[in-house]
C-alpha cells in the first residue's frame, strides 16, 4: 500500500492526503462530540437540559434479566424552582423599563414609540400588558398618527409578569410630551398652508420669517454637469487602461506562442541545415511549409515571413537576424539568431553542432514547461474537487448534527 502511494504523482498524493486528513479530522470531531453528548450517568440517571434548551430524545437499551429492550425516552427540560422563578421576575422587573422606553431618553420624556415587549430578553419571564394607554398608543407601542398634543400627559401602564405559574403585577408612569416640529417641518407646513389658502396665485411666496428670525432662500445648485465631466474623464481613463491591458495581454499571448513553437522551429532549421541547405534557404523552406499548411495567421510564420521579405528586399542577413531576435523579444530566438550571425562571420564549421545542442536544450525546456503547466492545472482542479468534497461532507454531517440536537 505504501509503495503504491509513493508511485502516485505529487498532485495526486496531495489530493489523497488532504481527503484523508479531512475525513480523519471529521471522524475525530464526531467521536469527541458523541462522547460529550453522553447524558446517561451512573447507569440510571439522564441529565435534563436547562431552560430554553428544549426536550430531547435519548435512545437506550433496558436490560431486564437476560432480555434487552430498546426504548426511546423523551427527557423534558428542567423546570425552575419557585425561588429561581421569583429571582427571574425580579430581574425582569429591573430590566423592563429600559426595553419599554424604546428610543426615548426616559419614561419621563416620551416623544416617540414605546416598545411593549411580550418577553423580557435574557430571562424566562413573559409579559402580558393590561393597560398600555390605548388612547395614545397602538397595540405594539407606536404613537398614533393623528395624535396632536398641546401639553404633556401622564399616564400609567401596567402588566403582569409571569414565570412558570408565578405571577406579579408591574406598574409604571410615563410622561408623554408634545412632539416639537423640526424647523424644516415647520417651514414646509407654512408653505403647504399658503398653497391651500391661495391655490389661484401664479407664484408661491416662501416664508421670510420663522419665530422672529429672518429666512433667506436660494436654489440648490445642480452639479449634474460636473458629474458628467467626471464620468467622461473616468471613462477615457478606463478605456485607456483597458486598451493598455489588451495590448499587454496580446503581447503575452504572442510570446507564449513563440515560446511554445521554438523547439519545433529549431528542429526544422537543424534538419534542413543537416541536409546541406544554407540558413537563408532553410528559412525560405520553413516559410513555404507554413504557407502550404495555410497557417498564415501563426505568429511564428508572420515573424519568419517578415525576415524573409527583408532579405528579398536586399537587407543584409546579419541585420535581419539581429532585428528578428529583437522583434521576438525572447532569449531563445536571440540565441538562435546569435548562432546564425556567428556562422556568417566565422564560417559554418560548428553550426550543426551548435544547432543540435540548442535543439536538445529547447526540447528539454519544452518538456519542463509542459510539466509545470500540467501541475498548475492539477492545482486549480484541486479547489473545485475540495469544494465538492465539502458539499458531500455537509450532506452527510448536517443530518447527523441535527439528530444529536434532537
Amino acid at each position: 500500500m505504501g509503495k503504491e502511494f509513493l508511485k502516485l504523482k505529487a498532485d495526486e498524493r496531495k489530493s489523497y492526503a488532504v481527503i484523508l486528513l479531512v475525513g480523519l479530522g471529521i471522524t475525530i470531531a464526531l467521536g469527541i462530540n458523541t462522547w460529550q453528548e453522553r447524558k446517561l450517568t451512573n447507569g440510571y440517571e439522564l441529565l435534563k437540559n436547562d431552560q430554553e434548551e428544549g426536550d430531547y430524545e435519548e435512545h437506550l437499551i433496558a436490560r431486564v434479566g437476560e432480555e434487552k429492550i430498546p426504548l426511546a425516552v423523551l427527557v423534558k427540560e428542567r423546570a425552575l424552582t419557585e425561588k429561581e422563578a421569583k429571582e427571574e421576575i425580579l430581574k425582569a422587573r429591573e430590566m423592563l423599563p429600559a426595553y419599554l422606553m424604546g428610543e426615548n431618553e426616559s419614561l419621563k420624556n416620551v416623544t416617540t414609540d414605546l416598545n411593549f415587549i411580550t418577553r423580557v430578553p435574557d430571562t424566562y419571564v413573559e409579559v402580558q400588558w393590561v393597560e398600555r394607554g390605548s388612547e395614545f398608543f397602538s397595540y405594539d407601542g407606536e404613537i398614533k398618527e393623528d395624535l396632536e398634543l398641546l401639553e404633556m400627559v401622564e399616564l400609567k401602564v401596567s402588566a403582569i409578569l409571569s414565570c412558570q405559574g408565578i405571577s406579579e403585577d408591574y406598574e409604571t408612569t410615563i410622561t408623554l410630551m408634545p412632539k416639537s416640529l423640526k424647523v424644516s417641518e415647520a417651514l414646509l407646513n407654512q408653505i403647504e398652508k399658503q398653497q391651500e389658502e391661495k391655490p389661484e396665485n401664479e407664484v408661491l411666496i416662501l416664508p421670510d420669517t420663522y419665530e422672529g428670525k429672518t429666512v433667506t432662500w436660494k436654489k440648490v445648485p445642480d452639479y449634474t454637469f460636473l458629474w458628467i465631466f467626471v464620468l467622461t474623464v473616468l471613462s477615457v481613463l478606463l478605456l485607456k487602461l483597458g486598451q493598455k491591458r489588451d495590448v499587454e495581454e496580446e503581447k503575452k499571448k504572442r510570446q507564449e506562442r513563440l515560446e511554445r513553437e521554438y523547439a519545433q522551429i529549431v528542429s526544422k532549421f537543424t534538419m534542413l541545415l543537416s541536409a546541406g541547405l544554407s540558413v537563408r534557404n532553410a528559412w525560405e523552406r520553413i516559410v513555404l511549409l507554413y504557407r502550404r499548411k495555410e497557417d498564415t495567421q501563426n505568429i511564428v510564420f508572420q515573424e519568419l515571413n517578415w525576415g524573409l521579405m527583408q532579405m528579398q528586399k536586399g537587407v543584409p542577413e546579419l541585420e535581419v537576424y539581429e532585428v528578428f531576435g529583437i522583434r521576438t523579444g525572447l532569449v531563445h530566438y536571440k540565441k538562435m539568431m546569435a548562432i546564425f550571425i556567428s556562422d556568417r562571420k566565422r564560417g559554418s564549421v560548428n553550426l550543426l553542432d551548435a544547432m543540435n545542442q540548442e535543439m536538445l536544450l529547447a526540447w528539454e525546456e519544452k518538456k519542463r514547461k509542459t510539466r509545470q503547466h500540467g501541475e498548475k492545472i492539477g492545482t486549480k482542479l484541486l479547489i473545485p474537487m475540495m469544494g465538492m468534497l465539502g458539499i458531500v461532507f455537509v450532506i452527510i454531517l448536517v443530518p447527523a448534527f441535527l439528530s444529536f440536537e434532537l
